[in-house]
């Protein structure tokens, strides 16, 4: 058996009338274009979750990757050289664009994944637009796979966080190691930032090298348990819609 493409780029319209459906969801990733360190490259924050999209579009038979948002919001990283940012009301209105057009298409699920903190805000206020406008549309994100506290058994430092730190640089090691330089990994640079109030801060105010966290600490194993583990956790999650036919909250009362 031939399996279908689920990637939009790669099909042609006669794939596409023979997988799109009421079932279809959506996986749209978001990144960034911005210093993470001389050791990693500037796409990171697309590389990750596209990967991730592409890898739980093989397990989950009604998804479909649509064309990623390789940029975003990353005026706080404008103190580093090539920083490409998005003004937030870019892309909330991209956001919405592409899912106005996914809805016109029959479509009525759609999963962010996505890999910069930037676009975390942005995604929810648009998403909050596309549901008044929209009810019956179910949006969902995955906002930071990097914060997930799993991974507090895999990294050694700061539970892998940082930019361009652990975490990143061992999943990155995991999805595109050639584009990974560990030789030029800076040291050490954990930010004395409170944990329970957040501080807007400027990048450039926390380092001087474009990445925090422990970068040195990773490795290709622990960024493959941790892609692992987000595969895992992704696929779950469009299982358990599918079986609910993705009503949730009240809307489960009535299937």
């Amino acid at each position: 058996m031939v399996r279908k493409r689920q990637i939009l780029e790669e099909m042609n319209a006669y794939q596409v009338r023979e997988s799109i459906s009421d079932a279809t969801v959506a996986l749209l990733t978001l990144g960034a274009c911005e210093n993470h360190g001389d050791h990693m490259p500037f796409g990171c924050d697309n590389f990750v979750p596209l990967e991730l999209a592409k890898r739980v579009a093989k397990q989950v038979q009604n998804a479909i990757v649509v064309p990623a948002i390789p940029y975003g919001v990353s005026s706080h990283h404008s103190d580093f050289q090539m920083t490409i940012t998005l003004q937030p009301q870019t892309l909330i209105m991209a956001i919405q664009d592409i899912c106005y057009s996914l809805i016109k298409n029959g479509i009525k699920r759609v999963l962010f994944l996505n890999g910069h903190d930037g676009n975390i805000a942005p995604i929810e206020v648009a998403s909050r637009s596309i549901k008044d406008n929209y009810p019956n549309v179910v949006l969902a994100c995955l906002e930071a796979w990097w914060t997930l506290g799993t991974y507090k058994k895999i990294f050694s430092e700061w539970s892998g966080l940082g930019h361009g730190g652990e975490a990143e640089t061992s999943v990155m090691l995991s999805v595109r190691p050639d584009l990974v330089d560990m030789q030029r990994a800076p040291d050490k640079t954990i930010p004395n930032i409170p944990n329970n109030v957040r501080i807007y801060w400027k990048f450039s105010e926390l380092t001087n090298s474009g990445s925090t966290g422990s970068p040195r600490q990773a490795s290709r194993s622990k960024g493959d348990k941790a892609l692992d583990y987000l595969e895992k956790m992704v696929v779950q999650f469009v299982k358990n819609m599918d079986r609910n036919d993705w009503k949730y909250g009240l809307g489960l009362a009535k299937i």
